[in-house]
């Protein structure tokens, strides 16, 4: 009895340390990992280390206000209700994406519109695990990954060096935009200099780095104070 305890604990913890989709493929191999990798205490891990801050009462709305409290456990499992939560989440997000596109003509966008589409993401409530499923994708422009990575870092406050792990996971770390931007002329004994322009062609691993925080703070700032106007686009179109 002990000994089935034991081993069953030993399951659980590896159990835990899997991605959702590696834990379904583990559930497939016999009856006894089946049993484990469909619980509820599994998904319910699954569920609340992909989305921490979520409101299980306001997903399962209905059943709490007939009940007045939060249940421990939702109506219809803890793995249901992790994948219909996907299932809407890669809806939503995708719809953010063709907005970011279609708004972004030749791979191009405009930092108004830039911190428009990040506004618009932390609505949605993006996860870290999201963005590298929906945001980190080779095949999206290189500007949506870049979004990501603004997102991920400066609203989730995800390590930059996680960051970097996950975008070299997802194979765009070395992909590149450029960057330019108009500063306003400062004044010299009385004289305004001129507008300075400048260019930057900067890979999304390097953002990452903590030399290049001034970078992604004036993207976060936006068009303000000094700096009147900032384009971003995909350092491929920017050549072509």
């Amino acid at each position: 009895m002990c000994s089935n305890l034991l081993l069953r604990d030993v399951a659980l913890t590896i159990i835990s340390l899997l991605e959702a989709r590696d834990v379904c493929s583990l559930g497939c191999c016999s009856c006894f990992w089946r049993d484990l990798c469909f619980s509820n205490c599994v998904w319910a891990h699954l569920f609340r280390r992909r989305w921490p801050h979520a409101d299980v009462a306001q997903l399962n709305r209905s059943t709490c206000a007939a009940s007045g409290e939060t249940p421990l456990i939702p109506p219809e499992g803890w793995k249901a209700l992790y994948i219909e939560s996907h299932k809407k989440i890669a809806q939503e997000t995708s719809f953010a994406i063709h907005e970011i596109d279609q708004g972004a003509p030749l791979n191009s966008l405009e930092v108004t519109r830039y911190l428009s589409a990040i506004k618009q993401l932390s609505t949605l409530s993006l996860g870290f695990e999201d963005v590298c499923l929906f945001l980190f994708r080779p095949k999206l422009s290189v500007v949506v990954n870049l979004i990501g990575l603004h997102y991920s870092i400066l609203y989730l406050h995800i390590p930059p060096k996680e960051v970097f792990e996950a975008l070299t996971r997802c194979q765009v770390a070395r992909r590149q935009v450029c960057l330019s931007w108009l500063k306003v002329g400062r004044w010299l004994h009385g004289f305004r200099l001129r507008d300075e322009n400048y260019t930057r062609r900067i890979s999304l691993e390097e953002l990452t780095m903590s030399e290049e925080e001034p970078i992604l703070a004036m993207l976060n700032r936006g068009a303000v104070h000094e700096v009147i106007r900032i384009q971003i686009c995909s350092a491929d179109s920017r050549m072509s």
